[in-house]
């Protein structure tokens, strides 16, 4: 059997708790081929693969180009085809890939094509002719041009038995024209849950608002589409099957497959660190507005009040405004001496030196760094997101944007280390029992094997 993993700014050219799932999925079917194909605006490796992986292909996002060489009389049914997008229903995989069949497509001449312009601005007359014109077609060539991409890729995934994609997004589309195209069986994974996601990035973006809906309908057609020509949805915590229900009512078995680790790979130290002066309490995530880092700064600020901590920021700035944000606040609330951003680390080194760990997102699935803590006996306070409340019991989860809840919580922990080394004891026996990387390997090769 060969196995297909199809990413979109995933694996294997960045880090984070997606990629780290890939990698352990591989690393843990050793008996299963895979084959990675990558969406992704970096080119460089960030994981040393495993020996089952047999091809791998990134294609590189770069930044659009409009080449004026396609013909308008091969463009024109196939940019109106995937044009249906924004209307919110799923498109038509096997006419796309009908017309596809026809010629080979380049991403940047549809997008300098003449049926492409005139396309942006005959929607734009019948829906936003009172509007600017300038962030409209910005808006839009940033969606299509990821689109044309997308079907200019088609014919470059490796062939597989399975096509595995991570999200319901561009990566999900692939999968369903690459299915179709070569045979084989689709999985769907939603992780993160994409359209949620892209909501969130909407609401934090400077695309106007009268823009929004444009932007819902695009990534919910996306969405739609995955799951109309998926073989199995798989979700990642209860959670998510829900909001996956809201957006496809007609979306009936989805199956839940909990992440897992490596429990002797998260193990605890041997011996406790006594010494120290101050309680370290830390995070490890991506430096980006959904991880929120900014209520994390602002609970240090009344944990110092209580207690002699430091606090680690541990992961790669991905939003360097936010970053910078993130900076100003620590400076305004005089922390600059009791806070520090460590950059991408060895996660497994840090846990160990924790006396708290803490997860202070707006979005989450179901993070790994919680399970890897807990293996290491290191007590956790989260917020009330996702899949979390399917790991933490009430007395962890705070809510979100709520730095003072959040530091009573961390506190409560600090103050007591019998009870610290107690719920540490109990998240380790926990995460042995529920969320072994050996069980979700198992769960996802059942999968494998029942589509074919």
């Amino acid at each position: 059997m060969k196995v297909c993993l199809i990413s979109e700014g995933a694996y294997p050219t960045s880090r984070g708790g997606v990629s780290e799932w890939c990698h352990s999925l591989i690393d843990g079917m050793r008996d299963v081929q895979f084959n990675i194909f990558s969406l992704s605006a970096e080119k460089l490796l960030r994981y040393n693969l495993p020996e089952n992986v047999e091809e791998v292909k990134i294609e590189h996002l770069h930044s659009p180009q409009f080449d004026r060489g396609v013909d308008a009389n091969f463009a024109e049914d196939l940019i109106k085809e995937v044009q249906l997008a924004l209307s919110g229903k799923p498109l038509n995989c096997g006419k796309i890939l009908t017309l596809l069949n026809k010629r080979e497509y380049k991403a940047d001449e549809l997008l300098g094509s003449d049926v492409n312009w005139n396309s942006a601005v005959a929607y734009y007359e019948d829906n936003f002719n009172e509007m600017a014109f300038a962030p409209f077609y910005v808006f839009w060539t940033s969606l299509f041009y990821l689109l044309y991409k997308t079907l200019e890729t088609v014919d470059t995934v490796p062939r597989s038995d399975v096509y595995h994609t991570l999200n319901a997004g561009y990566a999900g589309l692939l999968g369903c024209l690459t299915k179709l195209r070569n045979g084989g069986r689709l999985v769907v994974t939603e992780h993160g849950l994409y359209l949620k996601e892209r909501k969130f990035e909407l609401e934090n973006s400077e695309i106007p608002s009268w823009l929004h809906s444009l932007y819902e309908n695009f990534f919910t057609s996306l969405v739609r589409t995955s799951y109309l020509y998926s073989d199995t949805v798989t979700s990642v915590c209860q959670d998510h099957t829900r909001l996956q229900r809201n957006v496809d009512p007609t979306l009936e078995d989805i199956k839940v497959i909990y992440n897992g680790i490596d429990t002797e790979r998260f193990q605890p130290p041997r011996s406790s660190n006594n010494k120290r002066e101050n309680f370290n309490v830390g995070t490890i995530t991506r430096i980006t507005p959904i991880k929120d880092i900014l209520t994390f700064i602002r609970a240090a600020k009344h944990i110092r009040e209580k207690h002699r901590a430091r606090f680690y920021i541990i992961g790669e700035v991905e939003d360097e405004e936010y970053y910078d944000e993130c900076l100003e606040m620590i400076e305004k609330l005089k922390l600059k001496p009791y806070i520090e951003f460590t950059g991408y680390q060895n996660s497994l080194d840090w846990y160990r030196e924790l006396d708290v760990f803490t997860l202070p997102s707006l979005s989450e699935g179901f993070p790994l760094t919680i399970l890897e803590a807990l293996s290491c006996e290191v007590p956790c306070i989260a917020t009330d997101v996702g899949g979390i409340p399917e790991i933490l019991d009430e007395e962890f989860l705070v809510r979100r944007w709520d730095p003072e809840g959040l530091a009573k919580k961390i506190c409560w922990l600090l103050d007591d280390p019998e009870r610290r080394r107690r719920i540490g004891l109990e998240g380790r026996e926990l995460v042995e029992s529920k969320f072994s990387l050996e069980e979700m390997v198992q769960e996802y090769k059942s999968v494998y094997k029942g589509i074919m």
